[in-house]
C-alpha cells in the first residue's frame, strides 16, 4: 500500500454521495422484497393432522395399508375415514372423495364427512359442490359447534371468491438488526486510482436496528369476460433506524392493468397480465426518486405439481439531488428487468423453486450504466403446528443466491482504468409461524450477505435478523 494517506470527509461529497446512494438504493429494494416475500401456508383439512403422524414418504404405504383394510371392512367407517385423509394429504382427491361419498352411503347426513367432502371440492375449484355440501352439513340436527364454525367461514370465503371485486393484503411490522447496515466498507483504507485514502466514520460499516412496517394489498375486479380481471397492486415499506437516520426510507409503488385468462388460446390454468408501474422512494425526509414503467407477466400451472412465472418490466427513474448527494442524477434513465421462477412441489410438505434474474440499466453517467445477471435456488417445508397454535402449517424456507453485476464504464474518480464489477451472494433463511386459522403469523428470519467488488466502497459484507408480525386480510 503506497504510504501516502489522504483522509476522505467533507471535501469529496461525490464519493460519500455515491457510497451512500448505493447503501439507500440496497435499503429500499429490501423493503420491496419484503412485502412481496412473506407467504402464509393454506389451511388443511380438518383431517390433516391424524394423516401427519406418519412422515411424507410413508404416506403412500399407509394408503395402501388403508385400502386393504377398507376392502376387508367396507362398513367400517373410522377405516375409511382415515382413508380419506391420508388421499387427501398425497393429492388422491377422487380416492378421497370417492370414499367419503361412499360412507354417506353407509351413515347418511354426517356432518363431519359432509364437511370434508366440501373441503376437497371447493380445493378442486368446484364451488357450487362445496357449497351443497356445507350447506348440507349445517341442516341436520346436533351438529357439533366446531363443524358449524368450519362451515360458516368456508361459506364465507366462497361469498367473497365470488364477489366481483375483492380486496387482500399483507400487513407486516417488525424490527431488523444489521452488522452493516449501511453496507459500506470494514475497513477505512481504501484504495482510489492507487493512492491509499482514510475514510471518516460515515463511510464504514455500522451496525444498527431499524423498526418497519410494509403493506401489499391487490384489488381485483373480475370482467365477466372468460376470466378476465382487472388487477392493481400497491406496495409500501417504511423504515426509522436508531442511530443512522439517513437511511429511514419510504417507499411506494402501485401497478395497474389487465389480467388475462388464457383458456381462450386452449393455455389451461394460465394467465397474462399488463400493467402500468408508478412509484416513489423518500429517504432522510428527503425526495430520492421516483419512476414509472409497463411490464408483463405470465403465471401458470404446468401440472398439479409445478408451477412458473415470468415478468418483464420496463422502467424509467429519475433521482433527486441534495446538497449531501449532489451527483444522484447520475443515475437516472431506464432499466430493463427480467426475472423467471420455477417451482416444483416434490412431496405434499416440500416445494422447491429456481428464479433466473436480469437487469439492464441505462444511466445518465456511462459509469452508472450496469449490466447484472444471477439466480437463486430455495425450497419451503410445511409442518403440523407443534404447539396446536394453527390450523394452518408452519413454514421453513431457506434460499441461496448470485448476482453478478458488471459497469459500462470506469469511475474514474475511482479507478480510471477499470469499471466496476461486482459478485454478490447470500443466504437467507426464514420460519413463518401462523397463528389460529392463520391470517396472523409471527416471522423469523435471518441472512447473510457479502458482496466483493473491484472497488473498495462497494465491497462490505452484512448479517441480518428479523422478528415480524404479519396480518393476512
Amino acid at each position: 500500500m503506497p504510504g501516502n494517506v489522504t483522509s476522505i470527509g467533507a471535501k469529496s461529497p461525490r464519493i460519500r454521495a455515491g457510497r451512500t446512494g448505493s447503501c439507500r438504493s440496497r435499503a429500499h429494494r429490501f423493503g420491496g422484497l419484503l412485502a412481496l416475500a412473506v407467504v402464509f401456508g393454506t389451511a388443511s383439512l380438518d383431517g390433516a393432522a391424524q394423516a401427519q403422524q406418519f412422515p411424507a414418504a410413508n404416506l403412500a404405504a399407509r394408503q395402501q395399508q388403508l385400502l386393504q383394510a377398507t376392502l376387508a371392512e367396507p362398513q367400517n367407517l373410522d377405516i375409511a375415514f382415515e382413508y380419506a385423509m391420508v388421499s387427501a394429504q398425497i393429492g388422491d382427491h377422487e380416492a378421497a372423495i370417492g370414499t367419503l361419498e361412499r360412507m354417506l352411503v353407509y351413515a347418511p347426513g354426517l356432518p363431519r364427512v359432509q364437511l370434508e367432502l366440501g373441503v376437497l371440492y371447493m380445493r378442486l375449484g368446484a364451488k357450487d359442490m362445496a357449497r351443497n355440501y356445507f350447506e348440507s352439513a349445517i341442516s341436520g340436527p346436533n351438529v357439533p359447534p366446531e363443524v358449524t364454525q368450519r362451515v360458516n367461514y368456508f361459506l364465507a370465503a366462497i361469498a367473497e371468491q365470488e364477489a366481483p371485486a375483492k380486496v387482500s393484503g399483507l400487513l407486516t411490522a417488525g424490527v431488523r438488526g444489521q452488522s452493516n447496515a449501511n453496507a459500506a466498507p470494514e475497513s477505512r483504507i481504501i484504495n482510489l486510482n492507487g493512492t491509499a485514502f482514510t475514510l471518516d466514520d460515515a463511510g464504514t460499516g455500522k451496525a444498527d436496528i431499524n423498526a418497519f412496517l410494509s403493506a401489499n394489498v391487490r384489488f381485483s375486479y373480475d370482467l365477466a369476460s372468460q376470466g378476465d380481471r382487472l388487477e392493481a397492486d400497491l406496495i409500501f415499506y417504511g423504515a426509522r433506524y436508531g442511530d443512522i437516520s439517513r437511511l429511514d426510507t419510504e417507499m411506494a409503488e402501485i401497478t395497474f392493468g389487465p389480467s388475462f385468462n388464457l383458456a381462450r388460446f386452449g393455455i389451461d390454468d394460465a394467465r397474462l397480465g399488463i400493467y402500468g408501474i408508478a412509484n416513489g422512494i423518500r429517504l432522510d425526509g428527503a425526495n430520492y426518486s421516483g419512476g414509472f414503467g409497463a411490464g408483463a407477466r405470465v403465471a401458470m400451472n404446468l401440472s398439479e405439481r409445478a408451477g412458473l412465472l415470468a415478468r418483464v418490466e420496463v422502467r424509467h427513474s429519475w433521482f433527486n439531488d441534495t446538497v449531501k448527494q449532489p451527483n444522484l442524477s447520475d443515475r437516472a434513465g431506464y432499466a430493463v428487468r427480467i426475472a423467471s421462477g420455477y417451482q416444483y412441489r416434490l412431496t405434499e410438505t416440500f416445494t422447491a423453486r429456481l428464479t433466473l434474474l436480469g437487469d439492464v440499466v441505462t444511466a445518465n453517467k456511462a459509469y452508472k450504466s450496469n449490466t447484472a445477471s444471477g439466480f437463486s435456488a430455495g425450497g419451503t417445508y410445511r409442518f403440523s403446528s407443534p404447539f396446536r397454535l394453527s390450523a394452518a402449517p408452519w413454514s421453513v424456507d431457506v434460499e441461496g443466491g448470485y448476482l453478478y453485476r458488471a459497469y459500462n464504464e470506469p469511475d474514474r474518480l475511482i479507478n480510471r482504468n477499470r469499471a466496476q464489477r461486482d459478485n454478490e451472494g447470500w443466504l437467507r433463511s426464514s420460519l413463518t409461524m401462523p397463528l389460529g386459522e392463520g391470517k396472523t403469523a409471527i416471522g423469523l428470519s435471518g441472512e447473510l450477505r457479502r458482496q466483493q467488488s473491484n472497488y473498495d466502497l462497494n465491497d462490505y459484507t452484512n448479517a441480518s435478523g428479523m422478528l415480524s408480525v404479519m396480518r393476512r386480510f
